[in-house]
């Protein structure tokens, strides 16, 4: 499994990748334009992210513009529904629109607050099938 670490902040991109990767190669961008970038790349490479890790508040592209760009990458691909990335919005922001724009605007799969509890995190990523 390809899994994008998408946040501006080196310390969340450091822990992440820690953690993850016992469950696939991990690729990191510091922002949302550079995860948009490395998506289509592995989208035109025909390997595909699986699972894509985005922080909502970040420079040059926030993580719910980067989500837009994504969807709309996959359905002009012809991703086939129930094919596209699985997504968990990772962020400091746990008020009611930022939530609500992930689940019903980006489709994402997951949202965590942080600071990460990283135990709770994974067994709610199995218990989801993301990992």
């Amino acid at each position: 499994m390809k899994i994008l670490i998408v946040d501006d902040d080196p310390l969340s991109q450091l822990t992440l990748r820690a953690t993850l990767a016992p469950f696939g190669e991990c690729v990191c961008a510091g922002n949302g334009r550079e995860g948009v970038d490395l998506f289509t790349l592995a989208l035109n490479d025909g390997k595909p992210f699986g699972v894509v890790f985005m922080d909502i508040q970040m420079p040059v592209m926030d993580g719910h513009a980067a989500l837009a760009a994504i969807r709309e990458l996959e359905r002009a691909r012809a991703v086939a529904p129930g094919q596209e990335a699985k997504v968990v919005m990772i962020t400091c922001h746990d008020d009611v629109k930022n939530v609500a724009t992930s689940f019903f605007r980006g489709n994402a799969t997951c949202y965590f607050t942080k600071p990460l509890h990283l135990a709770a995190m994974l067994e709610t990523l199995k218990k989801e099938s993301v990992l």
